[in-house]
C-alpha cells in the first residue's frame, strides 16, 4: 500500500506540470483568417514572477518604414533599432511610460532601455513624419502573432483559466484589443476569436514630398 501511495503521488506531481497546448484562431467579420495580429495569454490569477527575458526585439528602418509595422515584446526586454536605409532617421516614442528618442544614421544600430511598463507604444520619425509603427509590451511570456491561417499555438504551463487577448493598432475598439476567458483542459485546446470590426487600413508609409537629407541631421 505504501508503494502504491508513492506511485500515485508521483503520478499526480507529473500530471501537475504537464504543459497544455492551446491553438488560437482569429477571424474577421467575414469569417476570414486574420494574419499578423498580436495574441497573448495570461493566467486569470495573473503571473506572480514574470520570467526574465533580456533578448532584444529587432525593428528595422527600411524603405523609410518600420519593419515590421507591429511587434510584441515582453516587459523587461529592450528594443534594437537597425537603420537599413541610406539616410538618417530620428526615431521616437509618441507617448506613454516607455519613452525613447534618438537620431540613427545609416547602417547604425541603437538599443533602447528595457521596456518596463506593459502598454502600447506608438513610434514615429521626426524627419519622415509618415513613418509609423507599433510595439505592444505585455506582462506575460505567452505571446506572438498569428500566421497566414490566422493561428497561433501556445504551450501553456498548466491547465486552467486564461485571458486570451487579440490586439492590433487598426482594431477600432477600446485599447485596440478584445479579450475572452478560456478554460484550458484536456477537452478544450482550441479557441476562436472573432473580431467585432474589420481592421482599419494601415496608413500609407510614404510621404507626398520625400527627401533624402536635411542639413541639420
Amino acid at each position: 500500500m505504501k508503494y502504491l501511495f508513492l506511485m500515485t503521488a508521483a503520478m499526480l506531481v507529473v500530471f501537475d506540470v504537464i504543459s497544455s497546448e492551446l491553438i488560437v484562431k482569429v477571424i474577421d467579420t467575414q469569417d476570414q483568417d486574420v494574419n499578423g495580429i498580436v495574441v497573448y495569454a495570461r493566467p486569470i490569477e495573473g503571473i506572480k514572477h514574470l520570467p526574465l527575458n533580456t533578448n532584444a526585439l529587432l525593428i528595422n528602418q527600411k524603405d523609410k518604414k518600420f519593419s515590421p509595422y507591429i511587434t510584441v515584446i515582453q516587459k523587461g526586454q529592450p528594443i534594437k533599432f537597425v537603420n537599413q536605409d541610406d539616410i538618417t532617421h530620428h526615431i521616437y516614442s509618441v507617448s506613454g511610460e516607455n519613452r525613447f528618442e534618438f537620431k540613427i544614421q545609416s547602417g547604425v544600430e541603437q538599443m533602447t532601455e528595457p521596456m518596463l511598463v506593459a502598454e502600447e507604444i506608438a513610434m514615429g520619425c521626426n524627419i519622415h513624419d509618415w513613418m509609423s509603427g507599433y510595439t505592444l509590451v505585455v506582462d506575460t511570456p505567452y505571446y506572438g502573432k498569428t500566421d497566414g491561417s490566422g493561428q497561433l499555438t501556445f504551450t501553456l504551463p498548466n491547465a486552467g483559466e486564461y485571458v486570451i487577448t487579440a490586439w492590433h493598432p487598426q482594431l477600432d475598439v477600446e485599447n485596440n484589443r478584445i479579450s475572452q476567458i478560456v478554460t484550458v483542459d484536456d477537452s478544450i485546446n482550441n479557441v476562436t476569436i472573432s473580431l467585432p470590426k474589420k481592421l482599419l487600413p494601415i496608413p500609407e508609409q510614404k510621404g507626398q514630398d520625400e527627401f533624402n537629407f536635411i542639413e541639420e541631421y
